[in-house]
């Protein structure tokens, strides 16, 4: 094995009798470090996305989130609630209603959603961390107020200092379920803060007082969730198992993740197939490493014929190639994370690619794991072993230069 690694050495770094296999390794390994730092770099652009995407969701997402199995909406017990409230790993609970609706402000119409909470909702979702105009609050003595969604509130141009200009809210008639001509009806709430919790109730959602809400559509005992807080040092596992006993089969209890969990799968399945594009690429440019390696074999026959008329076996002989491609594509990989790391320190410092000014960020976020290193690096030797394996076949028709009579 020793032999056959510094033989397959000697034949990388050593002189050949064309420069152009020097040129043709060169371009290969040039292709493979090209690759792999794409591939490293590719991957952690989405583990940055990731990681904001999934902190910004979290913040505002309540800890655990109880809503019907088969339904939108549920009637409220009254004493499951309590229940539930009572529990020792619950320290705050608010009870929500949402309906879809039409906001009009001015000429200004937008559909959107109307949710009604309660005042714990503040706790649950940290909400007046997510303001960036006014204070969040539902109510001004008995006078309900609207909380409004940053883009909702760009859509309609909804200005907080006009205290003369409500906004109003048309929602379906209790008695239908379409919004039609004489089967709405409508009422007015004043703006009193504006919110951005980087989540789709920025684009169209209002929050307002749930009590009053429902008593405009008279279903003054309909929940569309339960939002939950929960103590620290409870496992969010264990409680989402006992509440799941607790609740039983009409309910589905959800933590942060599975609240957002189909747009972060979308993510998660974008981040493979990119990864499954780039490894495409490393496999069509492992077609230069079958090339030098052809071109090797050829220009190493007569050492391959005194190695054989010494007794080396034609399998081994071929392990000499394929260890040869390997450390092609060891190179190749060692250049590339150096090409990855460096790139990503640069990015992370000066934020070398930016982002458009209207998103969060101001450039590419990128997280590096270990994890990818040993995807990319098993990906990389498992192409570059495939690559390896048919000019290695090449040595058995290569014949000894002394033959036993």
């Amino acid at each position: 094995m020793w032999l056959n690694l510094k033989i397959a050495l000697r034949y990388l770094v050593g002189k050949k009798s064309s420069q152009a296999i020097h040129w043709i390794t060169g371009i290969s390994i040039f292709g493979i470090a090209v690759g792999s730092a794409a591939l490293i770099i590719v991957l952690s652009v989405f583990n940055g996305f990731d990681e904001l995407v999934t902190g910004m969701f979290s913040k505002h997402n309540p800890d655990i989130k109880i809503i019907s199995k088969n339904s939108k909406y549920f009637t409220e017990d009254s004493t499951l609630v309590q229940k539930i409230s009572k529990e020792a790993y619950v320290e705050f609970l608010s009870r929500s209603f949402e309906e879809v609706c039409m906001f009009q402000y001015k000429d200004a119409q937008e559909f959107g959603i109307i949710k009604g909470v309660e005042k714990n909702f503040q706790e649950v979702s940290r909400a007046s961390e997510g303001m960036i105009e006014g204070e969040f609050t539902l109510l001004d003595g008995n006078r309900p107020l609207a909380n409004i969604g940053s883009v909702l509130r760009n859509k309609l141009g909804v200005s907080l200092r006009e205290f003369h200009e409500p906004v109003r809210i048309f929602l379906p008639d209790s008695k239908t379920d379409q919004i039609q001509n004489a089967s709405y009806q409508d009422f007015l709430l004043q703006a009193q803060s504006i919110f951005i919790f980087h989540q789709e109730s920025d684009y169209s959602t209002i929050i307002t007082d749930l009590n009053y809400l429902r008593s405009k559509l008279g279903k003054t005992k309909i929940l569309s969730s339960i939002d939950l807080k929960l103590k620290s040092g409870f496992d969010t596992k264990f409680v989402i198992e006992t509440l799941e006993t607790l609740l039983g089969n009409d309910y589905i209890v959800k933590d942060r993740y599975r609240q957002d969990e189909a747009f972060l799968k979308i993510m998660k399945l974008e981040k493979w197939l990119y990864y499954a594009l780039f490894s495409l690429t490393i496999l069509l440019v492992s077609f230069t490493v079958v090339g030098a390696l052809w071109m090797i074999v050829l220009d190493k026959r007569f050492d391959i014929s005194i190695l054989k008329s010494l007794g080396m076996a034609d399998q081994r002989a071929q392990n000499i190639f394929i260890l040869l491609g390997l450390l092609i594509c060891s190179l190749g990989l060692i250049i590339g994370f150096f090409l990855a790391v460096g790139f990503y320190i640069i990015q992370k410092k000066y934020g070398l690619i930016g982002i458009p000014a209207e998103f969060v960020i101001d450039s590419f976020p990128m997280q590096m794991r270990k994890i990818d290193f040993v995807i990319v690096l098993t990906t990389v030797l498992i192409i570059g072993l495939l690559a390896s394996i048919m000019p290695s076949k090449k040595v058995a028709g290569i014949n000894p230069v002394f033959h036993e009579e």
